[in-house]
C-alpha cells in the first residue's frame, strides 16, 4: 500500500540502537543510574596529572537544591553541613560501587577506619585535620580501601577510598584495619595468586566512603599498564553534561565509546534494563534529559502519553529494552509534527505508537517510529467524521488500531490514529465515554471475549471521556483501572508488579488541579 500522510509535528528526539563498539578495552562506568534520585547526578572534573594518574577520575556526586537554584554536594543545608561536616551528609556517599570490567583482584584493603569528616575550605595543609591519624602516621594505604582489578590485557583499575567493611571478604583477604608494621619494603595489600578472586563486569564491589589520602567521600579510579604508566579509560555507554546552577535538568551528549569529555561535568550512569520501566506524571522540563538517559542505557520507548494540570505538560511513559531501531518525538506542533513524520517514513521508519494531548499553546502531538517493514495507516488532528473515514478505510485494508487519541480544541474532538496490518482479531473502538460509560463499556467486551489494550484521556465540554481500542488478542490475563490518583496509580502499579503483570498503558487526565490516571496491566 501507499505510504499514508499524516498532520502534525513534534519537538524531542532519540534515535536507538546506538551503535556499541566490540572492543573489550570498553568500560562500563562504575555507578548504575538506578541508585540515585531523578535530581542526582554523578560530578566530576579534570584530575591531578601524575605517571599513573594522568586518565584518572574522582567521582562524586551532586544534588540540585530547587530551594536554593544551585547544585549542591551535600544532603540537607549547606549552612548544616558546614556546622557538622560529617561524610555521611555527603550526596554520593555509600553509593553503590561496580566493576567496569572483568577481571582478577591483585591488591585489595577493605577495613581501614574512616577519615573523621570532609576537608573544609579553611583546614591547615600541615596538620590535615581531615586526616586519620593512623593514614599519617602511615599504617592505611593511600587508596583507603581499595581494589585492584588486573584484566586480560595486563592493564590493572584501581578503585579507591570505599567505606569500611563494603569490599567482601570474599574479594579481599585483608581483614586488618591497619599494617601490622611500617615496613616499606613490604606491599601490604598485594594479594598472593592463590588467593586472587576473579571479579565479572558489572559485579557489586563495595560502596562510596572517605579513607586513605581523601579529601572527601568519592570514588578514586585510574588505569594503568604494567609499567604504571596511566591509560585512557573509554566507556561503552554514559552521557556527560555541562554543571551549571541555572539549569537543574542538565544538557545531555553521549560519551559511548570515549573517555568523559574534559572539564567540570554532571555524569549520569547507564540504568540496567529489566523487561520495562515505567513513569507516570513526569514533568516535561526534565523528560528530555530523561530520555536519552534511557536511550544511552539500552531502553526503547514503547508508549508515551502527555496530558496537561494547571498549564503545565507531563508525560506517561513505558520503555522496553530496545531490539530495534528506533526513533521518538515528543511535544511536537503540528507542522513540526508532519515535517519529522514524513522525513521517519522517507529513512525507512514506521510509527508504532502516536499521541496527542492539550496544552495552553494549543494541541501537541508525539510518535514512536521503529525501523521495520509494516503497513500503516495514521491520521492526526482530523475531525470525527474523518476518524470515521479512516477507520472503515482501515478495516477494508485489513487493518487493526493501535493508537486512538482524542483532544478538544476548539469545541470540537480532534483525533490522531495509527492503524497496522495485523490482526487483533475482533475489536472495538469506543471514543467519547464518560467514566461510568467507560467501566460499563468494559464489563460488557469482557463478556463479548474482548480486553481493553488501548486508553486514552481528555476533557471534553469540561467533562472527562475516554477513548478505549477492546480486542480479543493478544489474549492475555489483565488488569483495567481509571481516575486515579498519582498514589493510588503507584498502589495499583506495585501491586500488579509484584504479581508479574507488565504495563501496557498509562493515561493522563487533562485536568486543571489534579492528576489523576489510567492503566492497563496484562500477562500472558
Amino acid at each position: 500500500m501507499k505510504k499514508q500522510k499524516v498532520l502534525g509535528s513534534f519537538a524531542m528526539l532519540a534515535i536507538v540502537g546506538f551503535v556499541s563498539s566490540a572492543s573489550a578495552a570498553l568500560h562500563n562506568m562504575p555507578f548504575k543510574g538506578e541508585n540515585f534520585s531523578d535530581h542526582e547526578k554523578l560530578y566530576t572534573r579534570d584530575h591531578a596529572v601524575t605517571t599513573s594518574q594522568k586518565h584518572g577520575y574522582d567521582i562524586s556526586a551532586r544534588r540540585y537544591d530547587f530551594n536554593n537554584e544551585r547544585w549542591t554536594s551535600v544532603n540537607g543545608t549547606v549552612d548544616s553541613y558546614n556546622a557538622n561536616p560529617t561524610n555521611n551528609k555527603k550526596v554520593v556517599y555509600n553509593k553503590k560501587i561496580y566493576a567496569m570490567r572483568g577481571g582478577k583482584v591483585i591488591g585489595c584493603w577493605r577495613n581501614a577506619p574512616e577519615n573523621p569528616r570532609p576537608k573544609l575550605s579553611g583546614d591547615s595543609s600541615v596538620t590535615k585535620p581531615w586526616l586519620h591519624s593512623k593514614f599519617k602516621q602511615g599504617y592505611i594505604p593511600g587508596g583507603g580501601n581499595m581494589l585492584w582489578i588486573e584484566h586480560s590485557d595486563g592493564t590493572r583499575m584501581l578503585y579507591a577510598h570505599m567505606r569500611p567493611g563494603t569490599i567482601s571478604s570474599n574479594l579481599c583477604p585483608h581483614n586488618e584495619q591497619y599494617y601490622p608494621s611500617l615496613n616499606s619494603r613490604v606491599s601490604y595489600t598485594d594479594v598472593p595468586e592463590s588467593q586472587q578472586v576473579d571479579i565479572k563486569k558489572g559485579q557489586y564491589l563495595g560502596r562510596v566512603g572517605n579513607t586513605g589520602n581523601s579529601t572527601g567521600p568519592h570514588l578514586h579510579i585510574h588505569l594503568q599498564n604494567s609499567s604504571g604508566v596511566g591509560q585512557k579509560i573509554s566507556f561503552s555507554r554514559g552521557i556527560s553534561s555541562p554543571i551549571s546552577d541555572n539549569n537543574p535538568y542538565g544538557t545531555w551528549t553521549r560519551f559511548a565509546g570515549s573517555t568523559i569529555p574534559s572539564g567540570s561535568r554532571l555524569l549520569w550512569a547507564p540504568r540496567t534494563v529489566g523487561s520495562q520501566y515505567v513513569r507516570h506524571g513526569f514533568g516535561s522540563a526534565g523528560f528530555q534529559a530523561m530520555f536519552t538517559h534511557l536511550a544511552d542505557s539500552g531502553f526503547k520507548m514503547s508508549w508515551l502519553d502527555g496530558y496537561s494540570v494547571q498549564e503545565k505538560v507531563f508525560y506517561n511513559m513505558v520503555w522496553k529494552p530496545a531490539n530495534i531501531q528506533w526513533k521518538a518525538y515528543a511535544g511536537r506542533t503540528s507542522g513540526n509534527y508532519q515535517t519529522v513524520f514524513n522525513q521517519a517514513i522517507s529513512d525507512g521508519y514506521v510509527p508504532v505508537h502516536v499521541d496527542s494531548h492539550s496544552t495552553k499553546y494549543g494541541p501537541r502531538f508525539s510518535a514512536i517510529f521503529e525501523k521495520k517493514n509494516l503497513a500503516t495507516l495514521a491520521k492526526h488532528n482530523v475531525s470525527y467524521a474523518t476518524h470515521i473515514n479512516a477507520m472503515n478505510q482501515a478495516k477494508s485494508l485489513g487493518m487493526s488500531p493501535v493508537s486512538v487519541s482524542v483532544v478538544s480544541s476548539g469545541g470540537e474532538r480532534k483525533y490522531t490514529t495509527l492503524y497496522h496490518k495485523k490482526s487483533i482479531g475482533p475489536w472495538t473502538i469506543s471514543s467519547q465515554l464518560t467514566s461510568p460509560q467507560y467501566q460499563n463499556k468494559v464489563t460488557e467486551q469482557k463478556a463479548l471475549g474482548k480486553r481493553p489494550v488501548y486508553l486514552n484521556a481528555y476533557v471534553h465540554n469540561g467533562v472527562v471521556n475516554y477513548t478505549a481500542i477492546f480486542a480479543k488478542y493478544p489474549s492475555a490475563t489483565w488488569q483495567a483501572r481509571h481516575g486515579a490518583t498519582s498514589a493510588a496509580f503507584q498502589n495499583y502499579f506495585n501491586t500488579y508488579t509484584a504479581q508479574g503483570f507488565k504495563t501496557d498503558v498509562v493515561a493522563g487526565i487533562d485536568d486543571y488541579s489534579v492528576h489523576r490516571f489510567g492503566g492497563i496491566w496484562s500477562k500472558n
